[in-house]
């Protein structure tokens, strides 16, 4: 297995599944693990979900930060919520090129 995982998350609330799948993974890889949150999954990160919550709060007891992309959370009116949850806003467009030059290998959800 890759020792550098980009695992981005795409799955919204109809697919909860998925993105519990994603972040289940990501919290059984090792620490060159990145998570990605874009488009509706943000939505389902600053919903409160227990679920999802408590897997993500994992990851960052790890010291892995999420991102989510910056311009859908603005758009989304989900921003300052994600912000307070400690995600990384950023523009992931970038991030996901950058972490890809970096020798990341992608998974989606």
């Amino acid at each position: 297995m890759a020792k550098k995982v980009l695992i981005i998350i795409l799955s919204g609330e109809r697919d909860k599944g998925k993105a519990i799948m994603a972040l289940n993974l990501a919290n059984h890889l090792g620490p060159d693990t990145r998570v990605i949150f874009f488009g509706e999954s943000e939505k389902l990160a600053a919903s409160g979900d227990s679920e999802i919550s408590n897997l993500v709060t994992q990851l960052q007891e790890r010291g892995i930060i999420p991102v989510a992309c910056i311009n859908y959370a603005e758009k989304s009116g989900i921003g300052t919520k994600l912000m307070e949850l400690k995600y990384d806003l950023k523009p992931v467009s970038t991030v996901i090129t950058d972490y890809l030059e970096q020798g990341y290998v992608p998974i989606t959800f």
